[in-house]
């Protein structure tokens, strides 16, 4: 499989800087912004995030005009990621472009935009890379190869993890449909695992994780049908003094109320 250096992305930046007419702002994440922290020699694509359709159509339309083409026949994982386009050259080189998520759900937060770096600066492209911090996040909650040893090699880096749990915490209540923290540690386990290392603060991320996962199920449990204080702790299986304080913390989050002794889902 071919492999791009950054000499070569800012190329295809330049090439691209040429057909547009209007400014956009791209952000760059996975291997080509590793590459750019001297974190990986090269990659295969480039992951970028845009936050207006108006220029994810002037992005994909440069591509197109200087040889680029979609990819009709997308890899699973990369529908599992709900890429917005793959568009590729015949060098092998791929563009995989999402609109304000990643990983069909992971938000492009205030705090992620704030914490990108400003980069190549063209007369029509403004580019920037996401923090190792949250490169880290990103290629913690996918599972395409290599994604561990990118970790490891940002994790080797350096990384405020205090930044990283903050933003888990946020985007856990940007997207309540997801298990960010759930699938953040997942991918965490697997990094430890497999590199040996001591992450700080690994079992506040798994305690986090855990108590996510004990909080949805509590309230699936819920939305299926009201339940009593006795049926949650007899279906959870954890002690009853534990289901009061997830219970207090869903009802002040004003997502379950208590009607005839049962719990229901506040509508």
């Amino acid at each position: 499989m071919p492999m791009f250096d950054k000499n070569y992305i800012k190329n295809e930046l330049e090439k691209i800087n040429k057909q547009v007419s209007n400014k956009i702002n791209i952000y760059i994440f996975g291997g080509a912004a590793m590459s750019y922290f001297d974190l990986k020699a090269a990659t295969k694509d480039i992951d970028v995030l845009l936050t207006s359709e108006t220029e994810i159509i002037q992005l994909t339309q440069a591509l197109l005009q200087i040889g680029y083409q979609r990819q009709k026949d997308k890899d699973p994982i990369y529908l599992k990621m709900k890429t917005r386009d793959i568009i590729e050259n015949e060098d092998g080189f791929r563009w995989d472009i999402f609109i304000n998520k990643v990983c069909g759900g992971l938000t492009f937060s205030e705090g992620i935009k704030k914490r990108s770096v400003p980069f190549e600066k063209f007369s029509n492209i403004n580019t920037f890379l996401l923090s190792p911090e949250d490169l880290f996040i990103f290629k913690a909650v996918t599972s395409r190869p290599r994604d561990r040893e990118d970790m490891f090699s940002l994790f080797s880096h350096g990384l405020d993890t205090d930044i990283i749990k903050n933003e888990l915490q946020n985007q856990a209540k940007l997207d309540e449909s997801k298990a960010w923290l759930s699938y953040f540690f997942v991918g965490l386990n697997e990094l430890v695992t497999k590199f040996h290392i001591i992450f700080p603060g690994f079992d506040t991320y798994r305690l986090l994780a855990e108590n996510e996962m004990i909080e949805k199920i509590i309230l699936d449990l819920i939305q299926r049908k009201p339940q009593s204080l006795d049926n949650l702790e007899s279906k959870v299986k954890i002690e009853k003094e534990e289901i009061k304080t997830f219970i207090k913390k869903l009802i002040d989050a004003d997502k379950i109320i208590l009607s005839n002794g049962k719990y229901h889902i506040k509508k």
